[in-house]
């Protein structure tokens, strides 16, 4: 199964020439953005969807992503893009899941 979206995390290459290119600015403004290959859109994550999906995105794994992973990181990147058509009740549910609701919902994954 091919995912829709993919996460792209700020590696250190890009964290260095940003730092380089405006060096005032605070390297903590750097977030993680997600690529829709369907559409071809690619959008910054806010830091509540960060937060929102660092129980998923600590799970991707280049290349191996277990399917539950993957399909649940798809499920969530559709509720952000829902939440800023103004459709936010999906979104709204997975932020209020416990850490417990997130490992139950991905099959108990390690996330290590």
């Amino acid at each position: 199964m091919r995912s829709r979206f993919e996460y792209e995390a700020p590696g250190l290459l890009k964290k260095i020439i940003l730092t380089v290119q405006a060096p005032h600015r605070c390297r903590s403004s750097m977030r993680a953005w997600v690529f829709d290959k369907h559409s071809g859109v690619r959008f910054q994550l806010s830091k509540d969807e960060r937060a929102v999906l660092q129980p998923l995105t600590s799970r991707l794994r280049n290349g191996n992503t277990p399917p539950k992973v993957a399909v649940a990181f798809d499920h969530a990147a559709e509720a952000i893009l829902d939440r800023r058509r103004g459709y936010c009740f999906e979104w709204n549910r997975l932020t209020k899941q416990t850490s417990a609701e997130w490992n139950d919902w991905l099959g108990q994954t390690n996330p290590h």
